[in-house]
């Protein structure tokens, strides 16, 4: 195969990673913020001060955008090591790594989402709404973990 055409292949991988990441993110973030703003106008709506707390919800998410951009430095520093060679293996980690980033930022967002609700609901259980939090940010540090192991 044309060398040009290896190294573009390759780099669609590491740019898969990054761009996967970050639609994950910015989805979960998103749905999150949108639960928050809700919560705060209720609070306002009864003369109560806003939580900003929510916010340690709201950004969550937004971790995946840097395992994605962790992944896409290490599969171009694979895909350099191995003179693009091994295109097909960056190509997936990326994709596939990228993808599975973004289902873990994207309903760590809607369990923040409904997390914003309870706490302004009710005032309690931060801390178990950030456990559930962490347990699903986990996927993403296998995904990560395990896409650098596949190269």
């Amino acid at each position: 195969m044309d060398p040009n055409t290896t190294l573009t292949l390759a780099k669609m991988g590491a740019a898969a990673a990054l761009g996967f990441g970050a639609m994950g993110s910015a989805l979960g973030c998103g749905t999150a913020g949108m639960s928050a703003i809700s919560v705060w106008k209720k609070a306002y709506a009864q003369g109560k001060g806003a939580l900003f707390t929510l916010l340690v919800f709201v950004g969550a998410p937004i971790s995946q955008t840097i395992y994605g951009m962790l992944l896409m430095n290490f599969i171009l520093s694979k895909a350099a090591e191995s003179g693009f060679t091994n295109w097909g293996g960056c190509l997936g980690a990326g994709i596939f790594g990228g993808l599975g980033m973004m289902a873990s930022a994207w309903y760590q967002g809607k369990s923040a989402a409904v997390a914003c609700d309870a706490l302004g609901e009710t005032g309690k259980g931060m801390v178990n709404y950030l456990m559930v939090l962490g347990i699903v940010e986990t996927v993403a540090l296998f995904v990560l973990v395990f896409s650098m192991m596949v190269l």
